[in-house]
C-alpha cells in the first residue's frame, strides 16, 4: 500500500446506528451460525452457541433485577465465561464494569463504589479481596461466584450465588440500543490518582474495535488474545474485533514468551496484537531453528519496536501494522501493514480531528511537540465522561477538545510521532527530555531486556534522570559500561545520572510498567550515581 493511498483512507464503518454489540453478534450468528467464534483451553462456542449462551446469562441478570443501563462488575480471568458474561450485559443494554484482577484494598473499593453496581461476577480466588473490604461496600448486594469459593466472610446484606445459576431459567431477548447507550465503564490504571471510570458508549467501543485497515482481523483469521479481557486491548482489539470480522478468537490466560510460539502453532493463530514490550521480549529470546515455522503472519504492534524489520524477517511475518488509541479516545491513528515504522504511530483517521497544543491550548508550529487534543466528527464516538467525576471530565474536555495527555509531533509524512506521556516527560538543565527516547537507546544495548526511565528530584532544581534496567537472563551490564554505550547515541543532557539494576520491573496485568512505583522509590541504596562514582561525560564535537 502506498503512502498516498494510506492518507485519508476511509474507515469503512457501518452507519452509526449499527455500531453496537447487538448488531455485531446477532448478525454473526445469522450469517455463519456454525463457525467457531471463541475458544479457550477448556471449551469453544460457535457464533450461534455464543449468542444463545449470552442470552441465557442475560436471563439470569433479568431474574436478579438488573435494569437497563445498570452497571455490573466483572472481576474475572481470561476465559470463555468472561466473554459470554460481557456479551450478556452488552446485548441486553446493561453496562459492563471490568475490574483489574490485580486490584485490592482501597483501590478495589473505589472502583466498586464509584460505579454504583449492586451485582458483581467474580472468579472464586478473588472473593477474599471483596470480603476484606466488605465493610466499605455499602451498595453491593449480590456476588456471583465462578468456582469454589468456600465460605467467604461477606456481610449479611450481600448474598453469594454460584455462576451456574445465571443460566437456569428463561433466556433474555436482545435489547434495542442507541449509539449513545453505555456499553461499559472502563477504569484507567490510576497511576497518578484515583482510577477514573471511562464511560464508553456502544458506538465508541465499536469504533475502537473495528477501525479497518490496520489491526483488523479478517474473516479467515484466528486471533490470539493474550491481553487481559478487562483491558480494551484484550476485549475490544482482540475478541470484539474478531467477532465483528466473523473471525475466530482464541482467549488464553496470559502472555508467556516461552510458550508463545507453541500456542500460535497449537491453535493455528494467524493474527494478534502485541504490545511493544511483548514483541521486544520475544525478539530478545535466543534464536531457534523454527522461529519462522508457524501460521502467524500479521500482527498489530503498539508501539513499533526499533528492530521491527528484523523482527518481521526472523519470525516470517508478512506485515506489521500499528496504531494509536486510548480507552477515552478510540483508535484514532493507524499505519497499515507495511507502513509501520519505529517512532511513528500512524495517520489520523479521517473521522477525527486533532491538534497539537501547548500548556495554554495554543496550537504549536509544525514540527514542534505538543499535547495531542482530539474530537470526533460524529457523535458518541469518544468517551461520555469520567463516571462520577465531573471536575475530571471538564478538565479533560477543556476548550471543547479532549486532552489525551500524550505529547506528540507530526512528521513531514503526515504520520504522528509519540514523544512521551505528559506526566513522564522530564526537564533537565533547561532541556525537555522524553523518557521514551532515552528508553529506546538503552534497549539497544545487547544485554538489556527491559528498562524504565523516570525523573528524580535534583538538588539543582528541575529533574535528574534515573534508568531502571533489567538485563537478559544470565547477563549483566555495569552502569558505567551502559553509559559508555549511551554517550555516542544521545546528547549529554539526556544521559542518566542514576542507574539501578533490577530483577524485574513492576507492571500492570497488561504489561504496562508502573512508573509511579519507581518514582516513589526514587534513589535507593542500590542506585548507582555517576557523579558519586566520578564518571564524567566525554565532550564530543
Amino acid at each position: 500500500m502506498s503512502l498516498e493511498s494510506a492518507v485519508g483512507l476511509p474507515v469503512d464503518l457501518p452507519p452509526l446506528g449499527e455500531r453496537n454489540a447487538v448488531a455485531a453478534l446477532r448478525g454473526g450468528a445469522a450469517r455463519h451460525p456454525d463457525k467457531l467464534a471463541v475458544r479457550d483451553p477448556e471449551r469453544s462456542l460457535s457464533y450461534a452457541a455464543l449468542y444463545r449462551e449470552a442470552m441465557a446469562l442475560g436471563g439470569g441478570f433479568d431474574r436478579l433485577g438488573v435494569g437497563r443501563q445498570e452497571p455490573v462488575l466483572l472481576m474475572l480471568d481470561n476465559h470463555l465465561d468472561y466473554v459470554s458474561c460481557w456479551l450478556a450485559l452488552s446485548l441486553t443494554a446493561r453496562v459492563e464494569v471490568p475490574v483489574n484482577t490485580a486490584y485490592r484494598g482501597s483501590i478495589l473499593a473505589h472502583v466498586v463504589n464509584n460505579c454504583g453496581a449492586r451485582v458483581l461476577v467474580i472468579d472464586a480466588p478473588y472473593l477474599e479481596r471483596i470480603a476484606a473490604i466488605a465493610d466499605q461496600l455499602g451498595q453491593l448486594e449480590c456476588v456471583i461466584v465462578r468456582g469454589d469459593a468456600g465460605s467467604p466472610a461477606l456481610p449479611a446484606h450481600v448474598r453469594a450465588i454460584p455462576f451456574a445459576e445465571l443460566r437456569q431459567g428463561p433466556a433474555a431477548g436482545p435489547a434495542e440500543v442507541a449509539p449513545s447507550d453505555l456499553i461499559g465503564i472502563m477504569y484507567t490504571s490510576g497511576t497518578t490518582g484515583l482510577s477514573k471510570g471511562v464511560r464508553v458508549t456502544h458506538a465508541h467501543a465499536y469504533g475502537y474495535a473495528a477501525p479497518g485497515l490496520f489491526g483488523a482481523a479478517r474473516s479467515t483469521d484466528t486471533t490470539l488474545v493474550l491481553l487481559p479481557l478487562f483491558h480494551v486491548g484484550g476485549q475490544w482489539q482482540g475478541v470484539y474485533n474478531a467477532l465483528i470480522a466473523g473471525a475466530t478468537a482464541v482467549v488464553l490466560p496470559r502472555f508467556s514468551a516461552s510458550s508463545f510460539w507453541d500456542e500460535v502453532r497449537r491453535y493455528g493463530c494467524t493474527w494478534t496484537m502485541l504490545l511493544g514490550a511483548m514483541a521486544n521480549i520475544l525478539y530478545r529470546q535466543p534464536p531457534a531453528p523454527d522461529d519462522g515455522d508457524h501460521p502467524l503472519k500479521r500482527i498489530l504492534m503498539i508501539p513499533v519496536m526499533p528492530e521491527v524489520e528484523a523482527f518481521r524477517t526472523r519470525f516470517g511475518m508478512e506485515a506489521v501494522g500499528t496504531g494509536f488509541g486510548s480507552t477515552e479516545g478510540s483508535t484514532i491513528m493507524r499505519a497499515p501493514p507495511g507502513l509501520a515504522v519505529p517512532d511513528a504511530v500512524g495517520w489520523l483517521r479521517p473521522d477525527f480531528e486533532a491538534r497539537l497544543v501547548d500548556e495554554s491550548d495554543i496550537e504549536v508550529p509544525d514540527g514542534r511537540t505538543g499535547e495531542l487534543v482530539i474530537r470526533a466528527r460524529e457523535p458518541w464516538c469518544l468517551m461520555d465522561g469520567y463516571h462520577g467525576m465531573p471536575e475530571a471530565t471538564v478538565a479533560a474536555w477543556r476548550n471543547l477538545w479532549f486532552h489525551t495527555g500524550d505529547v506528540m509531533r507530526q512528521l513531514p509524512s503526515g504520520q504522528y510521532q509519540f514523544v512521551d506521556r505528559a506526566k513522564d516527560a522530564m526537564r533537565r538543565r533547561g532541556e525537555n527530555v522524553s523518557s521514551f527516547e532515552v528508553e529506546r537507546e538503552i534497549l539497544a544495548h545487547p544485554r538489556v531486556l527491559e528498562c524504565a526511565v523516570i525523573a528524580v528530584p535534583s538538588e539543582l532544581s528541575e529533574d535528574d534522570i534515573k534508568a531502571c534496567v533489567v538485563c537478559k537472563p544470565g547477563m549483566t551490564v555495569e552502569p558505567a559500561e551502559l553509559l559508555d554505550f549511551l554517550l555516542p547515541r544521545m546528547p549529554d543532557f539526556m544521559v542518566p545520572r542514576y542507574v539501578e539494576l533490577l530483577d524485574a520491573l513492576p507492571k500492570t496485568p497488561t504489561e504496562k510498567i508502573r512508573k509511579q512505583e519507581l518514582r516513589a522509590s526514587g534513589v535507593t541504596p542500590a542506585t548507582w550515581d555517576r557523579e558519586a562514582a566520578g564518571f564524567t561525560l566525554r565532550r564530543r564535537a
